[in-house]
């Protein structure tokens, strides 16, 4: 059943971050960490994103703004280390609660995650990129958080979708190169990744198509329905 609804999950969530730019990747998170501890479901998450990100990258890269993610870049690796060690060091359920209440704020209150007041310029994107590595690595994600900057720095949507891809695609494999120093082996949850990458690489490829048909305020609505039950039942899980 795990795999069943895993699959299905990577294949639509896949399909709204292509669309959205961002979104798909936490609920995908929300749904792993039902059938699997923090722990081990951030990597998981980490691997089949990895690829989600990857291959969206390399159909969008003509509108890449590869300045903004040569900036947001450079502190990314240290950060998700350094991130990995705290994730390591803390409780399943005081993962799964800061998890659960990350997903609500990202569900019902994005502003506060976010600081895309005008004039920033791509420089700024060092501590980002730190910040990304860091929440990448503890929560699992980090897009609802960053990739304010990286839509205020790029000219279009579809270069917004594209750059901030590129750049979770560091993070992923910082986070996971610091979860393999701690002890993931992602062979033994191969089967589950594979099945989560089948749906990434399916989904992605629908959603660079429907990247201008797409309606926006309906994805919205889904994304805060499907992240509040998921996070409520995170919640419950936690604190029983």
């Amino acid at each position: 059943m795990d795999l069943i609804v895993v699959g299905l999950v990577a294949l639509i969530t896949a399909i709204i971050s292509a669309v959205a730019g961002l979104g798909g990747g936490i609920i995908l998170l929300a749904v792993l960490a039902q059938f699997r501890v923090p722990i081990v479901a951030i990597p998981i998450h980490g691997a089949i994103q990895l690829v989600s990100n990857g291959f969206r990258t390399v159909l969008l890269r003509r509108d890449i703004n590869w300045s903004a993610v040569a900036y947001g870049s450079i502190m990314i690796v240290p950060a998700a280390l350094v991130g990995v060690q705290v994730a390591s060091s803390l409780p399943a359920d005081a993962t799964r609660a800061a998890m659960a209440c990350f997903i609500l704020i990202a569900a019902w209150r994005p502003g506060w995650l976010g600081w895309d007041r005008p004039g920033r310029t791509e420089r700024g994107l060092i501590p980002v990129g730190a910040l990304s590595g860091f929440l990448s690595a503890t929560v699992g994600a980090s897009g609802p958080v960053v990739s304010p900057f990286y839509r205020a720095l790029t000219v279009s949507h579809r270069a917004f979708v594209a750059t901030a891809g590129c750049t979770q695609v560091l993070s992923h494999l910082a986070k996971l190169g610091g979860f393999a120093i701690d002890g993931f082996n992602p062979l033994d949850e191969i089967a589950l990744i594979s099945v989560g990458i089948g749906g990434v690489l399916v989904g992605t490829f629908i959603g660079t198509r429907l990247l201008h048909k797409a309606n926006e305020r309906l994805l919205a609505q889904l994304f805060r329905v499907t992240l509040t039950a998921l996070a409520i039942r995170l919640l419950i899980v936690a604190l029983l």
